[in-house]
């Protein structure tokens, strides 16, 4: 399937996130957001580790032989506050400020969407480690396990940190 024909069969509209799968043992889900179309062509602008831009169709179409699409996540708002979030999306255009913890494709369809970063990818990963660190530390004192405590501790600071940055500067982002 093309890209055009893509966006026609899932009824596209500006500002809609497409959540794109890796194929084969895919465990990150990518982010798209589709801004409209321009000159009868499609575009989409994304996060990537080289920043966020404008996604030429070719590279489009390439993302959907690596990638399957898995979901649409509709836009919230009415068509006044979709018009908004594309100019969200596109006053960070050239942005190259990627991180894969802290600034990642979520936290941008999340800040283009809501006005808010925030990445469940991450956050998810922070409870993980959290819970798993907290869990060993808790293990590793009862058990007068130093290797155990100390794992464990490193785990949930690390946990902690995953989920400080899962809500990326809420209180100060660019809205």
């Amino acid at each position: 399937m093309n890209i055009n024909d893509f966006v026609l069969s899932n009824n596209l509209q500006p500002a809609d996130a497409v959540i794109l799968h890796k194929k084969f043992m895919g465990m990150v889900d990518h982010f798209v957001i589709y801004l409209g179309n321009e000159e009868n062509e499609p575009k989409f602008v994304a996060n990537f580790t080289k920043g966020i831009k404008v996604l030429p169709n070719e590279e489009i179409n390439k993302q959907l032989k690596k990638y399957v699409p898995k979901k649409i996540e509709r836009y919230p708002g009415n068509n006044f506050h979709r018009q908004e979030a594309v100019n969200r999306a596109l006053s960070r255009l050239g942005e190259k400020a990627y991180g894969f913890f802290s600034n990642n494709c979520e936290h941008f369809k999340n800040w283009v969407h809501y006005g808010k970063q925030y990445s469940k990818q991450v956050d998810i990963a922070g409870t993980t480690f959290t819970t798993t660190g907290g869990l060993m530390t808790i293990g590793g004192v009862l058990s007068s396990h130093k290797k155990t405590r100390n794992w464990g501790a490193a785990l949930l600071l690390l946990g902690l940190g995953l989920k400080f940055l899962a809500e990326r500067n809420n209180d100060s982002d660019k809205v």
